[in-house]
């Protein structure tokens, strides 16, 4: 570690930093691509908190090669504010990537990420920044995060895990903290980190374990890491706009990684804490577990996207187990949709245009239904020839299939079948 010449970082007054070092105390990174509406929110609410706390602070900024209002933006509070840095991208590297190199190129002491949708709670990211400074020797501090929702004034609408008082694990204490994990259901995304570790622990994301996971075992491996139960960061789980969030998308398909990065920390176990992993048939049973309550989760999401087949394989998986993973549509309506779902895709890859249901399909779900690209949906009563190919659904013998016009039959029954309803 560099060594510390900071003559105070907290005055008995209240926050405020006189530093002899080069190096700020804390480096807040943001990695941002076309998120221009965000900026003047996030900007001003952490640059604002910090003048006033008097931190030794500065703002690391990567734009991903933005093709919207984000340069401008950045470059304008740049200017007003020396402590904010802005490096771009010239091509774009995508998100995990964008977000690596802010770590990297961070100056300060403490090493801090936020979402350019999310947002500080100042006082507890204060107190973190702090307690990090007092305590040189912990390598990390390890918060859960409040969960908010745009369309409702940014209210907090829960928080991700929870626990009761802080814990400190010890260096390679690595069974210890993954009994932790799995008993309180952690994902351990949300950190303050000490910058002279950073390379050994932060890298590229692996493809069959979760980073995450793999970052805690890391820094475990260097030093003493905190939990502490009290969030340091607003994160907006629903927007105004309905886009869908990067940590939606990794639940939606990513749970094997999750068991993957749990199978990281105990293989550290083993290795390097001999007898603490006796339990095998334990340890599954737990791994299994925490894993089917994200599959859970997966096929809500999956549903409310309207990935129908999707959702109900994952319902199915966890039904295997003799869990219950529920969805927005009843059991029934879930085969229902899986099975319309890949008939219209189907349909799609044979050529058509329009897919024409008949009166057996509802309304109700065919509103469900995402129309594939390039093809539009309709009824086969009342259906009259464009010139382009339309598949002609039916649900077994159909009673007419028009011979000319472009028209081709697609029995939906065999589909159906495909696709079980549970109990």
């Amino acid at each position: 570690m560099a060594a510390n010449t900071r003559t105070a970082v907290f005055t008995a007054a209240g926050p405020h930093v006189r530093t002899e070092t080069a190096r700020p105390l804390l480096t807040l990174c943001l990695a941002t691509y076309k998120r221009a509406h965000y900026l003047d929110r996030y900007l001003t609410h952490h640059l604002t908190a910090f003048e006033a706390a008097g931190l030794d602070y500065e703002l690391l900024v990567s734009d991903d090669c933005s093709p919207d209002a984000t340069p401008e933006i950045l470059a304008a509070y740049a200017a007003r504010h020396p402590r904010m840095r802005v490096v771009r991208q010239e091509r774009n590297v995508g998100s995990f990537a964008n977000m690596l190199i802010t770590q990297r190129e961070a100056r300060g002491e403490i090493v801090v990420s936020i979402a350019d949708d999310d947002l500080m709670v100042p006082h507890q990211l204060l107190a973190y920044v702090r307690r990090m400074d007092e305590n040189r020797d912990l390598v990390m501090l390890q918060a859960p995060w409040f969960l908010m929702d745009e369309t409702k004034d940014n209210a907090i609408i829960g928080k991700f895990y929870d626990f009761d008082g802080d814990r400190t694990f010890a260096e390679g204490d690595y069974a210890g903290c993954l009994d932790f994990v799995l008993k309180h259901h952690v994902f351990p995304e949300c950190w303050l980190i000490r910058r002279d570790i950073v390379p050994a622990v932060i890298g590229p994301a692996p493809r069959f374990a979760y980073h995450f996971f793999n970052v805690l075992t890391r820094a475990l491996g260097l030093g003493p890491v905190m939990f502490s139960p009290d969030p340091h960061i607003l994160a907006t789980a629903v927007t105004r706009n309905g886009a869908p969030q990067e940590g939606n998308t990794e639940v939606m398909e990513g749970w094997d990684r999750y068991r993957g990065g749990l199978e990281y920390m105990a293989s550290h176990a083993r290795q390097f804490q001999p007898g603490s992993m006796n339990d095998v048939v334990g340890f599954a049973q737990k791994a299994q577990m925490f894993t089917l309550q994200r599959m859970a989760v997966a096929a809500r999401i999956n549903a409310a996207a309207h990935r129908w087949s999707d959702a109900y394989h994952i319902q199915r998986r966890v039904h295997a187990y003799g869990a219950q993973a529920p969805t927005m549509v009843s059991p029934m309506d879930l085969a229902r949709l899986a099975s319309m779902e890949t008939a219209a895709l189907e349909c799609a890859s044979l050529g058509a245009k329009r897919v024409l249901f008949p009166t057996q399909v509802s309304d109700d779900l065919i509103s469900l239904l995402d129309v594939p690209a390039g093809v539009t949906f309709g009824r086969c009563a009342g259906a009259k020839p464009d010139g382009q190919p339309a598949a002609w659904c039916h649900v077994g013998t159909p009673d007419v299939v028009p011979a000319q016009g472009g028209f081709f039959g697609y029995d939906l029954l065999p589909g159906m079948h495909r696709f079980v309803p549970l109990d």
